[in-house]
């Protein structure tokens, strides 16, 4: 059986009255993970002089020109 398959049959079992809140919480761990996906895609923590400082990918090579000048 395909867990997919194993979390419906066990949702079956939860009494209606509950169902709001697995609602929730299933709802709510998928927007973090969706969050968290997004904000590894999207920013890179460069240390720079005691610090850190979130670069975006257009000014990468800004960050990285940073790192090499503390070498």
């Amino acid at each position: 059986m395909l867990l997919h398959e194993q979390i419906i049959e066990e949702i079956k079992h939860i009494p209606a009255e509950k169902l709001a809140e697995v609602y929730d919480l299933i709802h709510y761990f998928r927007l973090g993970l969706q969050r968290e996906k997004e904000q590894q895609n999207t920013a890179r923590t460069y240390p720079l002089r005691g610090t850190k400082i979130r670069y975006s990918e257009p000014t990468e090579s800004v960050a990285l020109n940073d790192w090499e000048s503390l070498r």
